[in-house]
């Protein structure tokens, strides 16, 4: 329903203010506006018998937290640039979109939420490292904790499935089922851990997994069987994938084209969430000859000219994303000391009908430098006839 955003706002005050208060969420960014933040999180916390708002602010690198007295007052920061704030109770959750026109889009659902007060100061992971996934894939040792050697793979998975679940809180699927192809999954760390995180929120969660290797599909398809999950394997390149319905793609570090094979697929099969952490790219460094001035100051030295194309590269992705009605940013998913291929392309399909302006500017940078992405390639026929480019 819309109501007006003042309403809203002292609605969702109110709901924070209750006893039943569990925790609150606000993210994505309303238009015109810029958030000191990229996320707020915020939650009841007993400290020294006193009741306490423990409030996390994450600027996608790391997190702030503090807390704060009980008639602190959170309307400056529901009004502060967040276009999606939610509210959820033990019983309810209060949800509020704010539109392009500054109307509030709330909705409100039933939900059963137990109220935890306990004031952790250690990272939540979102699976623990006990968890009967990580056995099956041997991360962990006897005692359930995460062998050394496997450390930076479990951190990776945590962060990414912590971004998969802010999506979800944004995105809001309302739906029993929810279907998860991971293109390019290897040994399927990443793609046991989604099953896994998943089945907690839907009641069936069907899962793809893709692989050219014979000894993956091998290999996964074992481990599925001593997790006694359903989960279903193919030996194929992405580009070879079969087309199916899929909620969320996801393709962690697929190679050069191999992220552009992958977000094609995603689109082409009308994925909801589209997740891509690209790999090693060449396929522009071959194209650009001669950077447009004045650029040619950085790309006369080969490192520098390398991680800018890199991200040129991925820069494109993005806005050949937006111009087909996703809405889409870049995010570092995981820190440099674990690997040095930490961005992360998250999409969401929202159908929303291009700006001229983000048109002009696609067209701008392909023509100045003088360059054709492959994923414009694969996507020609969808761009023309939804962003006419």
């Amino acid at each position: 329903m819309k109501i007006e955003l003042g309403v809203a706002v002292a609605q969702l005050d109110q709901r924070i203010k209750s006893e039943h208060f569990v925790r609150a969420v606000l993210s994505g960014r309303r238009r015109n506006m810029q958030t000191e933040f990229e996320r707020i999180d915020i939650k009841p916390v007993l400290i020294k018998e006193e009741i306490k708002w423990q409030i996390i602010s994450s600027d996608g690198k790391k997190d702030i937290t503090k807390n704060v007295e009980i008639d602190f007052n959170f309307t400056h920061l529901f009004s502060s640039g967040f276009a999606n704030l939610v509210v959820d109770t033990q019983t309810e959750s209060y949800q509020v979109r704010i539109s392009k026109k500054d109307e509030a889009l709330v909705s409100v659902s039933k939900v059963n939420l137990s109220r935890d007060l306990s004031h952790d100061r250690q990272k939540q992971r979102m699976l623990a490292e006990s968890n009967q996934v990580f056995k099956a894939l041997d991360m962990s040792d006897l005692l359930g904790r995460i062998k050394p050697s496997k450390m930076d793979k479990y951190k990776q998975v945590d962060e990414f499935l912590r971004l998969i679940s802010q999506t979800l809180d944004t995105q809001d699927l309302k739906q029993d089922e929810i279907s998860v192809v991971d293109l390019g999954c290897g040994h399927a760390y990443l793609t046991f851990a989604v099953g896994e995180f998943l089945k907690n929120r839907y009641k069936k969660v069907s899962i793809l997994g893709v692989d050219e290797r014979d000894e993956s599909k091998e290999h996964n398809e074992k481990v599925a069987l001593k997790l006694k999950v359903e989960a279903k394997f193919i030996a194929a390149k992405i580009s070879d994938t079969p087309n199916q319905v899929v909620d969320i793609a996801i393709a962690l570090h697929a190679c050069d084209t191999a992220t552009d094979d992958a977000i094609y697929w995603a689109v082409k099969n009308n994925a909801q969430v589209i997740m891509a952490a690209p790999c090693c790219m060449h396929e522009l460094q071959t194209q650009i000859k001669e950077a447009p001035e004045p650029w040619a100051l950085l790309t006369k030295n080969g490192l520098v000219k390398e991680r800018l194309v890199d991200l040129i590269t991925d820069s494109l992705r993005a806005q050949i994303l937006k111009l087909l009605g996703y809405r889409v940013d870049i995010v570092e998913f995981i820190g440099g000391e674990h690997t040095a291929r930490n961005i992360l392309i998250r999409a969401v399909k929202t159908n929303q009908i291009s700006s001229d302006i983000d048109k002009d500017r696609y067209q701008q940078m392909l023509s100045q430098w003088q360059i054709k992405p492959y994923l414009a390639k694969l996507l020609a026929s969808e761009l023309k006839a939804s962003a006419g480019v």
